[in-house]
């Protein structure tokens, strides 16, 4: 299988990835992993456990997990993964550790997570998050050092067993996986950067799937290239955010007024005007994608371009500059809309186009001061998947809260978000979060992009569609069918009804020409390496 991929990006340990976690998650694993749905499941563990105080999570190993060196997957290497994470800031993996008391080795194959507090989330984040590492190579790493030298060593079902700088991986089955031999025997990743050059190697056959959400027009070329088609809801969205910091952006009615002058659908439409139609979804039920098992249950944007126009008159607005990245099409066509949407609503608007390094800056990623006004933003697919994830968004002095917003009560909801112990109980708390944004306003959710990939079913005929991500998943190279690519669960294992919908954790959106890659997002912010 040969799988083209837009960029080098290190020796894919989880502590060297930009935006290959896909590719990284072939070649580790995870405690848990989600289902066609999203729903985490027993993977590494083979059973959870959840005590009666929902602070206490006891699980047990699968048998016969070995590290690709040979040595056996045994509870003391999660021990250490958890300690090690939560003492090694990662911008994705640290911060879901923040209710972890404590991991307790009580055997070869058994643990004890303690908890702060209840979590149902946990079983999403981290635990079909974050890939566990192998104590004998990562312990005691030198300061400075993100992760050991030469190929990774995981558990998963591919070795990597050759890096070529800027040229190429190549992965090989792992034989003695214990879900089985992958049906797939190896695979081939060439590091193709442009999208025109990624379709001419589909049409030759020298690439076999193109892990991209295709356009409506691609998907219209490539119909001569004898491909397949699979297709199914992504949950990367698109986001304006205001900078409440920065007046008049710090008063709601500001916020209020701007957002009603917005017609999700009309710019969900708009990309018609590439010259490419993407398929897109409008955001108007809110930050979660409508598929999500978490979304509201009903419309929360409001669009009246007479009001709007009235309340901004009345307002007397400055004028108003909204930042896109120059490099996305997607988000920067967006960003002409939300200009043009606020024009016509009687505001004075114009368009800063930016490098996405220069975006990121701005919006104050890496501890930069935040300079911007209205920018056009990544929504991160985690916060879809598992609501807990609003918090890291939108809770007071998060790294990731690049609108400023603080709320006392949004602190109270994503408290009982957190913590409550029935799903019902919990989707209530989640629905008055979700109207609450929408009251509030630190950002309008725009929309959300239809995951379209295409394969030849020559290599490959077993692709499994995981909800909110896509198919290049370790589910979809299993020799099991995709009804049966699920790690045992026995009874007492963690239950759908435990946990919440969990998808690809992505950490950055790169775009090959208007081909959007929804690989690796860290709420929508690359992870850049430090070594």
């Amino acid at each position: 299988m040969r799988i083209p991929f837009p960029q080098d990006d290190g020796s894919l340990t989880p502590y060297t990835f930009e935006l290959g976690y896909p590719l990284v998650t072939l070649v580790y694993d995870t405690l848990m992993w989600r289902d066609t749905d999203g729903v985490p499941r027993p993977w590494l563990a083979r059973s959870v456990e959840r005590s009666a105080d929902g602070r206490r999570l006891t699980l047990r190993l699968a048998e016969g997990v070995r590290w690709h060196d040979g040595r056996p997957l045994t509870a003391a290497d999660v021990a250490f993964t958890f300690e090690h994470v939560r003492t090694h800031r990662h911008p994705r993996f640290t911060p879901q550790l923040q209710n972890l008391a404590g991991v307790d080795a009580t055997g070869r194959d058994t643990l004890v997570i303690r908890l702060r507090r209840p979590s149902l989330g946990f079983l999403d984040q981290p635990l079909a998050d974050l890939p566990i590492l192998p104590k004998h190579l990562w312990e005691g790493l030198p300061p400075g050092r993100l992760a050991p030298r030469g190929l990774p060593v995981g558990s998963g079902p591919y070795r990597l067993v050759a890096h070529r700088e800027d040229r190429a991986y190549e992965l090989r089955a792992n034989a003695e996986y214990f879900l089985g031999r992958p049906a797939v025997r190896a695979i081939s990743v060439p590091i193709i950067s442009d999208a025109n050059s990624t379709f001419r190697a589909l049409d030759r056959g020298d690439v076999d799937m193109v892990p991209v959400t295709l356009s409506e027009d691609a998907l219209r070329q490539l119909e001569r290239f004898r491909v397949e088609i699979a297709r199914g809801p992504s949950y990367l969205g698109t986001v304006l955010t205001f900078n409440l910091r920065r007046p008049p952006f710090d008063r709601v009615e500001v916020r209020r007024a701007l957002a009603t002058a917005l017609d999700l659908p009309r710019i969900a439409r708009a990309f018609g005007d590439l010259g490419e139609q993407m398929s897109a979804v409008p955001a108007d039920r809110g930050y979660l994608h409508p598929a999500s098992r978490w979304a509201a249950r009903e419309g929360l944007h409001t669009f009246d371009e007479p009001a709007a126009r009235q309340a901004i008159e009345r307002l007397d607005l400055p004028p108003i500059r909204v930042m896109a990245p120059d490099s996305d099409p997607v988000r920067l066509e967006a960003g002409r809309q939300v200009v043009s949407a606020l024009g016509r609503a009687g505001a004075e608007a114009t368009l800063e186009e930016v490098s996405t390094d220069a975006l990121a800056d701005a919006l104050g990623q890496d501890g930069a001061a935040p300079r911007f006004e209205l920018a056009i933003a990544s929504a991160p697919p985690l916060a879809s998947h598992d609501p807990d994830f609003l918090r890291a968004v939108f809770g007071s002095g998060t790294p990731l809260n690049y609108s400023g917003y603080r709320s006392e009560r949004f602190e109270q909801l994503a408290e009982r978000v957190a913590t409550t112990r029935t799903e019902s109980s919990r989707r209530a708390a989640v629905d008055e979060e979700l109207r609450l944004l929408a009251s509030d306003l630190p950002v309008v959710p725009l929309f959300f992009y239809d995951g379209i990939f295409a394969y030849r079913r020559a290599a490959h005929d077993g692709w499994v569609f995981i909800k909110g991500s896509g198919i290049l998943d370790k589910r979809s190279f299993l020799r099991r069918g995709p009804a049966q690519a699920t790690a045992p669960n026995p009874e007492g294992s963690a239950r759908s009804e435990d946990s919440g919908s969990f998808g690809l954790g992505v950490a950055g959106l790169v775009s090959l020409g208007l081909a959007v890659v929804a690989l690796a997002v860290v709420a929508g912010a690359s992870f850049r390496r430090r070594g």
